[in-house]
Parts: structure tokens; sequence; C-alpha cells
């Protein structure tokens, strides 16, 4: 008889070790994405089964809300007005982004400096606050700019009227140019040179050799960058419902809103429906984007040997420095210097008298500093949930590649093709169809939605400077006996507190100026900073909305403050203190830059010989 012989017991115990190895990875992965996948596509399916049903509160499966929203006029203006606010407002925006990063990345400008900080001040300013500012700017009676434009007449009708297309159209382009700048400016400042120097060797000007050989190049970026803000351009909320719907402009968020709140009651059917047709538009560019990104690469990033000289403007320097000017004047210092005499008005348009009565009229209510406090404490919670969730998903990422990874990472960006209104509807529609009832017109639901519709900034925010925390050190704290849970707390969290920090006070900022989903979810008799701002401004009531805006603008600037001290603070503790042979120091991002020494059996990375033997350790 043969005997057949057993693999051999090491071999057995090398498989059984790997697969221990494996699975707990496996297993945190599918629980993350698990959770990912309810928190993030849940409120999308919500959206789709809304639109077949007459209303979320025990309503009945019909047609008739689809048919009704598609036999409609007024949708289909609607979605043609979208798609012309988005053409006559990206493609400016692309040009005039492009421009300012050319201007400020290879040219000898002067004031360059001053674009940088004209668009995050831009950015980062709450849609609906400077939609704000700009219909009380442009007012065709008493506004600055047409104060301006009639040579200094106070009172008067136009020229300029913001409530109208050509309005909505130049508000729009501004928010879309800083948006598209702070994208396009690291691509444009890392763009391989060493091909411009060989053009300009040919004989090619600098011009031609801009536009013939650099910007092909940059075509894949670019392009990306297009699609993704036509993307905000076709969700955006708060200018076209400021600023168009009072001229009777019409946008598909903005007629989801008209369904839910023009009407004698909320039809959430209809709405649902209007919002399917912008959710299959949004998935379309998406995927567009993804396909475009996934299929042309090109290779445009150099190390600092291929940097050549700035372009010398010459005579043009003065010209471009006056452009810069304006252009901060007007997109930034105009608006703001136009909310801080409104709250210092006694009535708006008042010329030449100022008093503090509207602060003492804020400050005196104590329904306005509660609604300042609910503001800060949930947007305070929703944007430190989201960064530590990011942080913990881009971590899960990073265990284990493959499919589950993915799903993770796809996770996160799936909220940005989910305007507010949509994000509210369909999480009304997952809380009455589930146990969950009683959560709605919380403070949690709130927070809730609000976190998932802040993931994707924090996302962006977080995830390059995690990536740039190289893998090894988790490596190292676990080879030194800490768990996967402490080496993610003692080693990847305290390298990520400063960019965190930042990320967190940019993802406050945009909760706390968020208008449309507190528009849906607010808590009765409870309501954010941005929803009280928009009903005393539609209400007439400008100074008290100006004087709320002016005190924002202090708690904005005061937490800043608490921030930045609080960076400096932990800025000692940010490494473990056994690590002390590795280089660290942070970029411009406040990200944490580490540079590992080399790997060999002195290292501190490998692991010691334990006490009274020797290391056998070798390259």
């Amino acid at each position: 008889m043969t005997r057949t012989s057993a693999p051999p017991p090491s071999h057995q115990a090398n498989w059984w070790r790997r697969q221990w190895a494996l699975y707990p990875v496996r297993n945190i992965q599918i629980a993350i994405a698990i959770v990912a996948l309810a928190l993030f596509a849940s409120p999308v399916i919500a959206v789709v089964i809304s639109a077949f049903r007459t209303t979320p509160f025990n309503g009945e499966w019909s047609l008739e809300p689809i048919t009704q929203v598609f036999s409609d006029s007024d949708t289909w203006v609607a979605l043609g007005n979208s798609v012309l606010l988005t053409v006559a407002s990206v493609i400016p925006s692309m040009i005039i982004a492009t421009f300012f990063a050319v201007l400020v990345t290879r040219t000898d400008s002067p004031l360059k400096w001053v674009v940088t900080i004209t668009m995050a001040i831009l950015v980062a300013t709450p849609p609906m606050f400077y939609a704000v500012a700009w219909g009380l700017l442009g007012n065709s009676t008493v506004g600055i700019l047409n104060v301006i434009l009639r040579g200094g007449e106070p009172w008067g009708s136009g020229p300029l009227n913001v409530e109208s297309w050509l309005g909505l159209i130049l508000v729009s382009i501004f928010r879309g140019t800083g948006f598209m700048y702070l994208l396009l400016l690291g691509p444009f400042s890392q763009m391989d040179r060493s091909l411009e120097e060989a053009a300009r060797v040919s004989g090619a000007g600098a011009i031609r050799t801009f536009f013939g050989t650099q910007l092909p190049l940059l075509l894949p970026t670019l392009t990306s960058v297009l699609i993704i803000a036509t993307v905000a351009s076709i969700e955006a909320f708060d200018v076209p419902v400021v600023l168009g719907v009072p001229a009777g402009i019409y946008v598909l968020p903005t007629e989801v809103f008209t369904y839910l709140y023009d009407s004698t009651r909320p039809l959430y059917g209809q709405a649902s429906s209007v919002a399917v047709i912008l959710l299959l538009i949004l998935i379309a560019l998406l995927i567009v984007e993804r396909r475009l990104h996934g299929r042309r690469r090109f290779t445009t990033v150099s190390g600092k040997g291929a940097r050549t000289a700035l372009w010398k403007l010459g005579a043009w320097r003065m010209p471009i420095a006056i452009t810069i000017i304006v252009f901060s004047l007007v997109v930034v210092i105009m608006p703001t210097l136009q909310l801080v005499l409104t709250s210092l008005a006694p009535y708006f348009g008042a010329q030449g008298v100022f008093t503090l009565d509207n602060f003492a009229t804020v400050l005196g209510d104590p329904a306005i500093i509660g609604i300042l406090a609910y503001t800060a404490s949930v947007a305070a919670a929703a944007a430190a949930i989201a960064v530590v969730a990011v942080i913990v998903f881009g971590w899960a990422t990073r265990m284990r590649r493959g499919p589950l990874a993915t799903v993770i990472d796809t996770s996160q960006v799936a909220p940005m093709i989910v305007p507010g209104l949509l994000l509210g509807i369909g999480l009304i529609t997952v809380v009455l169809f589930t146990p969950l009832a009683s959560a709605y017109g919380t403070y949690w639901l709130l927070m809730v939605a609000l976190f998932i519709a802040i993931v994707p900034l924090a996302s962006r925010a977080v995830a390059g400077a995690l990536a740039q925390i190289p893998e090894e050190l988790e490596e190292a704290a676990r080879v030194s006996g800490s768990s996967r849970g402490r080496a993610l707390v003692g080693v990847v969290f305290r390298l990520l507190l400063p960019s965190a920090l930042n990320g967190w006070l940019l993802c406050f900022v945009v909760v706390s100026g968020s208008l449309a989903v507190p528009l849906l979810l607010s808590p009765r008799g409870q309501t954010l900073l941005a929803v009280k701002v928009y009903d005393l401004y539609t209400s007439a009531n400008v100074v008290t909305a100006a004087a709320i805006f002016v005190l924002f603008v202090v708690e904005i600037l005061v937490i800043t403050l608490l921030v930045e001290i609080a960076k400096r603070l932990l800025t000692r503790a940010r490494l473990p203190r056994r690590l002390p042979s590795a280089d660290v120091d942070r970029d411009w991002t406040g990200a944490t830059r580490v540079a590992l020494p080399p790997h060999d059996s002195k290292s501190a990375l490998a692991p010691a010989a334990p006490r009274g033997q020797t290391s056998t350790h070798t390259r």
C-alpha cells in the first residue's frame, strides 16, 4: 500500500499564519466598507425610491410624481437654465483661473501672492453669505457698485441689477474661478519644464511653447477640473436661490426647493423626481471624468532640477498688478465692505450715518445667540466626525489594496453628486423606512446629514497628508508590539494633527454657512445661521443679516487663532519619541513629511535584539 506523505509541518504553519494575518485586515475593511455604503449610498437610493411614492410618510407606490414632473414645462425650463448657467459660468471661470495659475507659477508678476490669498478667501466664504453680499453690493438703488457706476450719485436706479441673468452668471463665475484656481495651482507649479526648455532652444517663443507644448500636457488635468466644476455648478443652490429666484430664474436645485416649499404641502415625490434628473446628469459627468482621467496619463511632474527661469513680464508688470488689485477689490473686498457698512447703517442705503444698534439688537436677542451657539456646536461636531472618519477610511484603504479599498475610497466621493436638498430628502426617506423614524427632526439627523455632505471636502483636506506618511512607520510600531488601533492613534493620528486641524477648520466654516441641508432637516424651533440670514434677507431685514455676518467673521477669526495656537502646541508631540532618527518637516498645507533613514541593521526601524543576545539582521 502506498502511503501519501502530508505537507511539511512548516508549510502548514506558514499558511495558517498568513490566513490569521490576512483575515483581520479583511474583516476590518468589510466592516468599514459596509458603514461607508450605508452612510453614503443609502440616501442616493432613497431619493430614487421616494420618486415612486406619493409621500415618505406612509405614502403609496405611484408613477404620478414622475409623470407630473416630466409633463411640466417648468421642469424643462429649469433644466435649460441649469445648462445655460453652467456653460456661461464654467468656461469663463476656467479661462480666468488658468490665467491666474500661469501668472502665479510662471511669471515674475508683482503682487502674485495676493492672488492665492484672494482665491482662498473666496472659496472659504460660504456661498450663502457671498450671495447675500452681492445681493446688497449690486442692489440697483443703493448698492455700492451701482453708486460707483453712476459716478457717485447716492440715489438712482441701475445700471446693474444683480438679481438677473447677468448678476447670477457673474457671481457664479467669481465662485468658480476661486474653486478652479486652487485645483489648478498644484499641477501648474509641479509641471515638467524641461520640455519648455527644449522648445525654447528650438526657437519657439514663450506663448507658442505654452500653448503648443505645456498646455496639451495638462489637458487631462484641465478636463478633470472642468468636469468637477461643472458638477459643482449644476448642483449649486445658494447663489441661484438668493439671486435667481427673485428674478424668476429657476434651475434644477431651486425647482426641487419650489416643490418642497411653494406648495400647500411638501411634494416629496415630485421633488425627488426632479432630483433624479439632476442625479443622472451628475453621475454621467463623473463617469466621463473617471474615464478621461483613467485613460490619459501624462508625465508632467519633475524634480527641482527641471525648473526654468520665470517669464519676464517687462512692460506688462504694471497692467498685471492693476488687474490683480481690481480683481481682488471686485470679488472679495467690495462685497465684504458692503456687508460691514450695511451692518453699521440704521437702514439699508443710509449715507454717512453709522450706528452699533444692529449689533446691540443681535447680541441682545437670546434667539439669535442661541442660533450662533447651536450652529457652532453642530458644525464643530460634524467637522470633527468627518475628519476622523476620512482618516480611518484612508487608513483602511492602506491596509490592503483591492476591491474593498476601492469601495471605501469611492464612497467618500459619492456625496459630491448629492446636493444638499437631495441629501435631505434621501435621509428623510431612510429614517422613515427604518426603525430610526424617531430621529426625524432631531439634532442627530441634522449632524449626520452635514457630516455626510462635508466628507468629500474633509477627504481632500486630509488625503494628501495621509499619503505623505510612509507605511513603514506604522509597521515599525506594530513590530514594537503595538496593535493596529494603537499604531493608528499613536503614529498616524499624531502625524496628521496639523493637517487634521486645518481640515477641521475648513469643514467648520463650510458647515456653518450651509443652507440647503438645514432648510430640510433643522429641528423645530432650532435652525442654523445660514437659514436665519436667508430668512432675514428675504424679509428685507438686511441690516440685521449683515450684523450677523460680521459676528460670524469674528467668530471664524477667533477659532482660526485658537487652531493656530493648538497646532503650535502640538508640533513637538506629533512624532513618537521612539523614532528619533526620522527627518520631519511640514509643507505649506501643514502636512507632515517624514524622510526615513536607510533601512539596515542599525536603523531605528529594525527590530531590536532581545537583551543579552546579538542581533543577526543582515542587509
